[in-house]
């Protein structure tokens, strides 16, 4: 199976995309609503052609609903039509909607005033030619803004579960993490920002079955490969209360040059 396919595969409906927000959402100890933070940092002002690609199920913009400005023509896109659809019933007619590779954009030049690519270009293989394209769809002088998570993100339940080398869960470690970004930004947009999300880091785990499902997501594990984990959770929970998650987790912002020309 091509790592394309795999993507596909993975993302097919949002049904593993839910059950690691679901950790998030429950047992993380941050100090802001985390999907308020990550809208507040768009401030792409009351009038603009906005692009999302690799929407998924259109979370942020679900727990913003109310805060969208009416000037606001939003254009979601993902790879997978699942998604697609699971972002239309969030939105429907408040934006358009496109099944799309950001590695081919389907969009002409200098359409977009923003665009935003959440916790999803470490799923891209050739993430120059992603960034190349949301760069040539953006106005001169426009607004780019991504989340991503960094190499410690996750780490306890990579160590005691290690996902296979050629996995796509693998793979997100090796790419546009928040150690990269800066790097594989340089090239396309300048004033980069890396902006980790504030207060603690760590998720307080108190539950077992949610950690499984977050593990299970991934597609890539048996269920007797968990019993390490099960075992070291009770452990920890018998110690101290919790089951501790490492999270490292980031909103990125950067600009496309005003003297930006299009090929």
């Amino acid at each position: 199976m091509s790592e394309r396919e795999k993507v596909a595969q993975q993302y097919s409906t949002n049904a593993n995309l839910r059950a690691r927000i679901a950790l998030h959402d429950r047992f993380s100890r941050t100090t802001v609503s985390y999907p308020h933070w990550i809208f507040d940092g768009y401030a792409f002002g009351d009038d603009a052609d906005v692009l999302e690609v690799g929407c998924g199920d259109a979370n942020i913009w679900r727990e913003n609903l109310d805060r969208i400005p009416r000037g606001w023509r939003l254009t979601l896109t993902d790879f997978s039509p699942g998604m697609v659809e699971a972002a239309r019933a969030v939105l429907a007619d408040r934006a358009e909607y496109a099944v799309a590779d950001v590695q081919e954009l389907p969009f002409p030049d200098a359409s977009f005033d923003a665009a935003i690519a959440n916790h999803m270009l470490f799923h891209v293989e050739d993430r120059p030619r992603a960034l190349s394209e949301i760069a040539r769809v953006l106005r001169p002088g426009g607004t780019f803004r991504a989340t991503t998570i960094g190499l410690d993100h996750c780490r306890e339940l990579r160590e005691i579960v290690p996902p296979p080398p050629e996995s796509q869960w693998a793979k997100t470690r090796e790419r546009f993490t928040i150690e990269q970004v800066e790097d594989e930004l340089a090239p396309f947009f300048v004033d980069v920002e890396i902006e980790p999300v504030p207060g603690p880091q760590e998720l307080h785990v108190t539950e077992l079955e949610p950690l499984l499902d977050f593990v299970r997501s991934r597609g890539d594990v048996e269920e007797e490969e968990l019993e390490p984990l099960r075992r070291a959770y009770e452990a920890e929970v018998a110690e101290r209360g919790f089951f501790q998650v490492s999270r490292a987790s980031a909103r990125v912002r950067a600009r496309l040059p005003a003297s930006a020309r299009k090929a």
